[in-house]
């Protein structure tokens, strides 16, 4: 239990590891990250991420891996005082424009709204006409996550605990020390070598950038912006269903700033750099006609606030697998490197059991076979990935001329030599 853990990355997986290993006994850890948590390039350093079971849970169905997860995460946020404060189940309703795009979520126990009327019902902030919209109502557990809060909570019970933390140029690991089949250690920006029993790899979309995944991981923007509502506007959102329509956009009810944050649904943004790896961009903007998507999602929803001013808006970044599984596993070459990556935009609401599964690994025990290693994933992979809406395709970065963001609301390029934080 005191040989030395290194934890790259201090975001949702890797606090969720750093924080279950320090609960089983381990007492030599280190987590390494470039920002102080929460980071500011972190997906989940966001006022809200949405929770929820993806169909209708039954207790008694032997679960597979991508399920069981979400049951243990469930149980956590119900549960665990570092996370049941963050944990609003509100409901959740899955809706689309078309039958196809909700039909594999009706089963027994949901409830299908096939209707504006019945869609409505739930939720009466919804003045605008959704035109051909129906949906699902699904699971009463599932909600949103107040996920900043979640991982500062995490960050604060790993430092009652004793893992020890680096940011800054001691926390950016710009490369790990290979030897005969194992990772002996990591060297940080400031030039330090860390020595390590144990690496695990929990960087995020920055991960390709450490170690070659065989295209197994792909990094993907979407994008999101916030308006300011009152506070009687607020009210009336409190405690409503999430809503999210598969080929529109989806939203949250106004967090404690009274900002209602929204979201347009499309297949993602890539940065392919000269060898053909996405490089997240970091930038608090969007491009232009990502605005243009979230005002008429709104004009569709909630016409009332279809011309207020955009407050925040961002580009967020999450890590695809092929699959859309997880990649959690020992690497098969490297023993003592253990993956923890490939949350394809559906993670956070995992946070709580990643860390269990990766403690699993760190003890010995086998993996679950489907978040092993697996390049052979990537060959003709479909990088839409069954995701809907804006043109249907994603688009590379590079080929987006025109951008807004609060500190420049006109339409403008983006300075990709320098955009980087």
């Amino acid at each position: 239990m005191e040989k030395p853990i290194l934890v790259i990355g201090a975001g949702t997986f890797g606090l969720s590891t750093a924080l279950e290993l320090s609960r089983s006994g381990y007492r030599n850890i280190t987590c390494f990250d470039k920002y102080p948590v929460p980071s500011p390039i972190a997906a989940g350093n966001d006022s809200n991420k949405i929770i929820n079971y993806g169909g209708i849970y039954n207790p008694s169905e032997t679960q597979p891996p991508s399920k069981q997860i979400k049951v243990d995460a469930f149980k956590l946020w119900a549960s665990d005082p570092v996370y049941k404060p963050h944990y609003h189940p509100v409901g959740f309703i899955y809706a689309g424009c078309s039958y196809d795009v909700i039909s594999p979520r009706i089963s027994p126990g949901a409830e299908y709204l096939e209707s504006t009327e019945k869609i409505k019902r739930y939720l009466p902030v919804l003045t605008g006409p959704l035109t051909n919209w129906q949906g699902v109502k699904l699971n009463d557990m599932d909600g949103w996550l107040h996920a900043r809060n979640a991982l500062i909570s995490a960050f604060e019970e790993c430092q009652k605990l004793g893992v020890k933390f680096k940011f800054g140029t001691e926390g950016e690991i710009t490369s790990l020390l290979q030897q005969d089949g194992r990772v002996e250690g990591v060297v940080s920006k400031s030039g330090k070598t860390y020595l390590g029993d144990t690496i695990i790899l929990c960087a995020g979309p920055n991960v390709v950038s450490l170690f070659d995944f065989e295209s197994q991981l792909q990094a993907k923007g979407f994008t999101l912006a916030h308006i300011k509502v009152t506070t009687e506007e607020a009210k009336k959102f409190k405690g409503l269903p999430v809503i999210m329509n598969a080929e529109r956009g989806f939203f949250f009810e106004p967090d404690e700033n009274d900002e209602l944050k929204i979201c347009n649904e499309f297949p993602g943004y890539i940065n392919l750099n000269s060898e053909g790896e996405s490089i997240p961009l970091f930038v608090n903007a969007i491009p232009t006609e990502s605005a243009d998507a979230i005002r008429e999602f709104l004009r569709e929803t909630m016409p009332e606030f279809s011309e207020r001013p955009f407050v925040k808006t961002r580009t967020c970044w999450c890590t695809d697998s092929p699959d859309r599984q997880l990649i959690l596993s020992h690497h098969p070459d490297f023993g003592n490197l253990i993956l923890a990556s490939g949350d394809s935009g559906l993670s956070f609401m995992l946070m709580p059991a990643i860390g269990k599964y990766v403690t699993n690994l760190v003890k010995g025990e086998p993996g679950i076979k489907e978040w092993k290693w697996r390049p052979e994933t990537s060959l003709n992979r479909d990088d839409k990935q069954n995701r809907h809406g804006g043109d249907g395709v994603v688009k590379d970065l590079k080929d987006i001329k025109q951008w807004v963001s609060i500190e420049n609301s006109l339409p403008h390029a983006i300075d990709f030599a320098n955009a980087k934080m």
